[in-house]
């Protein structure tokens, strides 16, 4: 099992957000109502990937096990930590 020793918010809302290039995962939580989100991982040439649209159900939380850079969601609800 892994286990992170480090939590930090990566970004809420709808906004998309960058964070570090070092995070290992992300947690996203869902606090009501169905929504989807796109995530935005690095290539290893530095360009964007996306990933998505996803969906996660309501009052959900989900581990991705890859490095992301961004995210877009669809609801203000969302809430995505980077996990190191």
């Amino acid at each position: 099992m892994r286990t992170f020793n480090k939590v930090k918010l990566f970004g809420s809302g709808t906004d998309g957000a960058t964070g570090g290039k070092t995070n290992e995962a992300a947690l996203i939580r869902n606090g009501t109502g169905s929504a989807t989100f796109t995530l935005q991982c690095l290539n290893p040439e530095g360009g964007i990937e996306y990933i998505g649209p996803l969906n996660i159900p309501a009052n959900t939380s989900v581990i991705w096990p890859t490095m992301i850079y961004g995210f877009t969601a669809s609801s203000a609800n969302v809430s995505v930590y980077e996990l190191f």
